[in-house]
This record gives structure tokens, C-alpha cells and sequence, in this order.
């Protein structure tokens, strides 16, 4: 590894070295990324209440819990992930300031870093969760550590992330104590929808480094669809929109939902497609950020279509 040249601050040599800074940027801990991870679990939480009209009490747990489980899990595979592209992000312009390619992390303290969050996280969602969900999060364990190998393999690694984060509402089916010898169509929907969100998601988030990509030689399915981008993305945004619309339908969701919430995220779609600007690095990042906060509006009208239907 590289040694990194020394700055030079005020006439003084000083190190670019900043073990707190680095572990909170490797953790995501400056971005809404883990507070949207958690709000997928919510969702799910939240559709599953309103088809089984399960109380405000029987959730605060759940709830609790999935917010530690996966804001944990989140932020470890981020460090796993930085971890496998450090030589990648060091080419790419919007990344090489990332902690382990500036250097303001060591490579050593990013592993030790990952292993203690690890098992930090297991430990939580054991804890606050049980051991049922713990044996349902394993999958998703198993996915995250995969996925940043997968760019070296295969030139869809968004396909194996959309499987990583869809499997992300089944953990709140298994909390409720539901099992999957019956019926599975909610699960099943949200699954569905929210596999073709994250494809698209990171579709947007990668045309940011489509050409860096390109010259570094990472496997992306922005860089495999060139200019046809914006129509697969179109098809990703059909599929998300038709699978809401069946777990809503499922769910035996209220007007609210409907109105507030499906009918919101139909209109995103197309805006979110015509927005986006190839040319224009940033544009990627905005949209991006939109959707980001676009599922917590989501989740936010399912909670109050939960409590609406308490009253």
C-alpha cells in the first residue's frame, strides 16, 4: 500500500491521518444512507401492521430494533465495501478523498474497525430482535459481504445489492411471528418493489462514475448499458410502481397510502428519469438523494396510515 504524502499545514508537516473522522465517514455516519436502510425494514413493518391491524405496542420493539440491527449493519458492509474498492475509489474522481484512499484510515484499522462492528452487530440484532431474526438476517449478512466482490465478477453488482436490501423486509415479517408456510404475497410484493428501487437507486447513483468506471475497469450495469441508461431505467421504474401498487393492494392499504404515498411515488418516477442529466456529474447525486428521502416520506405516510386505522 502507498505511503501518503504528508501536507503541509501553517509551514508544518502534518498527516492526513484522522482515526474518529475516518471511522465516521467509513460508517456513513454523515449521510442519510442508514437512516434509509432502516426505513426499508419500517416499511415492511408498517405494510404488515396494516393487513394484520397489529397495535402501536406490538411495533415499538420491532421498530427499535430494526433501527439498531440494520443502521449497525449498514454501516459495517459500508466499511467492508471501502475496504475491497480502496484501489478503485483512488481513481475515481467524486471518491479518492474516501478515509482509506486519502489515508486518513489505515488499511489495518479499517479490518479491525469491520470486525468489531460485526460483531457489534450481530450482538444487537440478537439482542433486540431474537434469534429468529437473527437466522433471517444472515442472508442479508451474507449479500452485503458479497457485493463488492461482485464488481470484479459480474457486470450487474447492482442485481446482487437490489437482492441485498430486498430481503431487508423479511426480518420484520418473522418479528411479527409470521412464518412462511402460508401466505407470503405481501412479503413477496415489497420484495419485489423494492429489489427493482435499489437496481434503479444505484443505476442513478453509478452514471456519476460511468466514464471513471469505465477507465478503472469496474463491472457496472451503468457502464454495461451505456446510453440506453435512461430506458432501463424506465423499466425499473414500471416494475417498482406495479409492485407498491400490489402490496398496497395486498396490504388492504386506505386511501391515505394510496393517495399520499403510491400515487407520490408513481409521480417521482418519471421525474426522477427525465431529472437526470448523463452530462452533469452531480445531477446523479441529487436525484439520488431525492429517492434517499423519498422512501422515508414513504414509510412516514404508512406509519400514519397505521395509526389511522387504530383510531
Amino acid at each position: 500500500m502507498a505511503v501518503q504524502p504528508k501536507k503541509q499545514v501553517a509551514g508544518k508537516e502534518a498527516s492526513p491521518h484522522n482515526l474518529v473522522r475516518g471511522l465516521w465517514q467509513l460508517l456513513r455516519l454523515h449521510t442519510v444512507e442508514g437512516l434509509s436502510t432502516a426505513s426499508i425494514g419500517w416499511l415492511a413493518l408498517f405494510f404488515y401492521a396494516i393487513q394484520q391491524q397489529i397495535s402501536w405496542d406490538a411495533l415499538r420493539g420491532t421498530f427499535l430494533g430494526i433501527f439498531a440491527s440494520y443502521g449497525a449493519t449498514h454501516g459495517v458492509f459500508c466499511i467492508w465495501n471501502d475496504i475491497c474498492d480502496r484501489d478503485f475509489d483512488g481513481q475515481v474522481a467524486r471518491t479518492r478523498k474516501r478515509p482509506l484512499p486519502s489515508g486518513m484510515v489505515t488499511l489495518l484499522e479499517a479490518i479491525i474497525a469491520f470486525i468489531v462492528g460485526l460483531l457489534t452487530t450481530l450482538a444487537v440484532t440478537y439482542t433486540m430482535l431474537g434469534e429468529r431474526v437473527t437466522w433471517t438476517m444472515v442472508p442479508i449478512w451474507g449479500l452485503s459481504f458479497l457485493y463488492p466482490l461482485c464488481k470484479r465478477a459480474i457486470w450487474a453488482p447492482q442485481a446482487v445489492l437490489g437482492l441485498t436490501m430486498a430481503s431487508c423486509v423479511l426480518p420484520p415479517w418473522v418479528a411479527l411471528g409470521n412464518d412462511y408456510d402460508g401466505s407470503i404475497a405481501l412479503p413477496a410484493s415489497l420484495f419485489g418493489a423494492i429489489f427493482s428501487w435499489l437496481v434503479y437507486l444505484d443505476l442513478i447513483y453509478a452514471s456519476q462514475d460511468r466514464f471513471d468506471d469505465e477507465k478503472a475497469g469496474v463491472k457496472s450495469l451503468a457502464v454495461f448499458l451505456g446510453d440506453n441508461l435512461k430506458a432501463g431505467l424506465t423499466v425499473l421504474g414500471v416494475a417498482q410502481i406495479a409492485f407498491f401498487a400490489r402490496a398496497a393492494t395486498d396490504a388492504a392499504a386506505g386511501g391515505c397510502l394510496w393517495i399520499l404515498g403510491i400515487l407520490a411515488w408513481t409521480i417521482s418516477v418519471p421525474w426522477s428519469i427525465l431529472s437526470l442529466d448523463q452530462r452533469d456529474r452531480k445531477s446523479g447525486g441529487r436525484i439520488f438523494l431525492f429517492n434517499a428521502v423519498l422512501v422515508l416520506y414513504l414509510t412516514a405516510v404508512a406509519a400514519v396510515e397505521v395509526w389511522m386505522s387504530r383510531r
